[in-house]
């Protein structure tokens, strides 16, 4: 594996097991099992850690949608099983929190964090249009905030009831989004595979 690679795969894991305050260059680059400046040289700043870490998260994500639209095997039920798993997941919410806090320590992290957030409501409306759908962008933004919304309050108790609940959220915003949506006509509708961020 290469040593980039391992570093963030390490950043990630301190990250959803010990928190955003945990995500040190010394504590990441021990979990590597790399030095210290092999660390910097690859992430020259703790923010520029907590960017790579947040990108390969979503590169991850959107690997499998990937890999099954390419199958011909991904269905609206799978979407709506993917979107009902991320706030069940750990990854999710550490993230947002951690840029969150991070915003206060290095300001400019909000325009990347709106870009960010752009990037992934653009991905999320290609995903919808392979389906031969498109919706507008308040749909989005409220599909968005639920799941964070689910995901933090699942992330807070942790326990069988918040998941259950979760859960249940996510699939009330699945149908709210199968409302909201409406046909592509065939001349708009895009073929182009799905950018993998």
């Amino acid at each position: 594996m290469k040593t980039k690679q391992k570093i963030l795969n390490a950043a990630l894991d301190v990250l959803v097991e010990h928190g955003f305050q945990a995500l040190t260059q010394t504590r990441v680059a021990e979990a590597a099992r790399v030095s210290q400046g092999n660390l910097t040289y690859h992430f020259p700043t703790r923010t520029d850690l907590l960017k790579a870490v947040v990108e390969e998260s979503k590169v991850r994500m959107s690997a499998i949608r990937v890999a099954e639209l390419e199958a011909g095997t991904i269905s609206w039920a799978s979407l709506e099983d993917f979107m009902m798993s991320l706030p069940l997941s750990k990854t999710m919410p550490h993230l947002m929190l951690a840029l969150t806090v991070a915003k206060d320590e290095d300001p400019s992290l909000a325009e990347w964090f709106a870009q960010a957030d752009l990037g992934t409501r653009q991905n999320f409306r290609r995903l919808l249009a392979r389906f031969g759908y498109q919706t507008d962008d308040t749909t989005l933004h409220f599909i968005r905030a639920t799941m964070m919304g689910a995901a933090l309050m699942h992330m807070q108790q942790n326990s069988g009831t918040s998941e259950r609940v979760a859960r249940e959220v996510m699939k009330a915003a699945c149908d709210y989004l199968k409302q909201r949506v409406t046909p592509l006509s065939l001349e708009t509708l895009s073929l182009e595979p799905l950018p993998p961020k």
